[in-house]
């Protein structure tokens, strides 16, 4: 299957979220993203009160910071383990890596009342859900017409190896249902199994989570946005071609690299004036371009 392939399906899974079950559709997205285990065991009570009956007990479980009466919708989806993973590469090992030990995986789903969640909120609730167990709990979140990923780095604790460190939270935050933007489907088609695979060479959960990290990690994000915008303006420049009625514009290289900049900035202030809600959500839809 081409990439390009691969990418259409998860477009497709994505807009699945539109209606049905949050855990099946949720279920299938893994499995486009080439996360495939039979280790399923979904809540009787898909509700906060199932999940506390469940996991929580006598637990440390701050209900107030996990914001758990938004929650409309929570279910375990299934557990990622050495066993699965060998049946996709037959190199692979649970052993300590940079002090840290993972030797299995939670995928947890949850739905959110409110139309809007900050990063913030997110990361707390990951942080608290992830209290609750001795393994890593990636979240998928539901809320609005949206779904966000979120997966939170632990290490060993320096003097007691058998309690972990809750570290920095990571998203792939508002990823749209209707009309999943080809960054968003861009950063899934990387965080797929094959994918990281062939990038990173993993051995462990240590390594293959450190590639979700990586992947996620907004800082690189960032990165990869400026140096595509600098790839783009460079090859504006060279391709257009802009009226030289202006005696100052009379050479070329100017006219064409300062009105390129003026065609950026005006685009990127009408992309935050959408992110902000002042205009509509639709303007960069190629549906709305056609």
């Amino acid at each position: 299957m081409t990439e390009e392939q691969i990418k259409t399906k998860i477009k497709l899974s994505i807009k699945a979220f539109s209606s049905g079950s949050l855990s099946k559709n949720a279920l299938n997205l893994f499995n486009v993203l080439g996360y495939i285990t039979e280790r399923q065991a979904p809540l009787e009570n898909p509700t906060f009160g199932g999940f506390c009956d469940a996991y929580i007990s006598d637990k440390k479980f701050d209900i107030k910071r996990a914001k758990v009466d938004e929650w409309k919708y929570v279910d375990l989806l299934f557990q990622l383990s050495k066993e699965e993973v060998l049946k996709q590469t037959s190199l692979f090992d649970t052993k300590k890596v940079d002090n840290t030990i993972i030797e299995t995986y939670l995928f947890f789903c949850i739905e959110l009342e409110k139309n809007h969640y900050s990063r913030t909120e997110l990361s707390i609730i990951t942080r608290e859900v992830n209290r609750l167990f001795p393994m890593p709990v990636m979240i998928l979140f539901k809320h609005n017409n949206t779904i966000t990923l979120s997966v939170i780095n632990r290490r060993l604790h320096k003097r007691d190896e058998t309690k972990d460190v809750l570290e920095k939270v990571t998203l792939i935050k508002d990823i749209s249902i209707e009309d999943a933007h080809r960054a968003h489907l861009e950063i899934l088609y990387d965080l797929s199994f094959e994918k990281l695979q062939h990038e990173t060479e993993f051995k462990n959960f240590v390594e293959l989570h450190n590639g979700w990290h990586k992947t996620l990690n907004i800082k690189l994000l960032n990165d990869r946005f400026y140096k595509d915008i600098a790839s783009w303006f460079y090859w504006a420049c060279k391709n257009v071609e802009f009226p030289d009625d202006d005696p100052y514009y009379r050479e070329r290289d100017i006219r064409n690299s300062e009105n390129v900049i003026r065609l950026l900035t005006r685009i990127i202030f009408c992309w935050f004036m959408k992110e902000k809600g002042l205009i509509k959500p639709d303007l960069f839809s190629e549906r709305s371009m056609e």
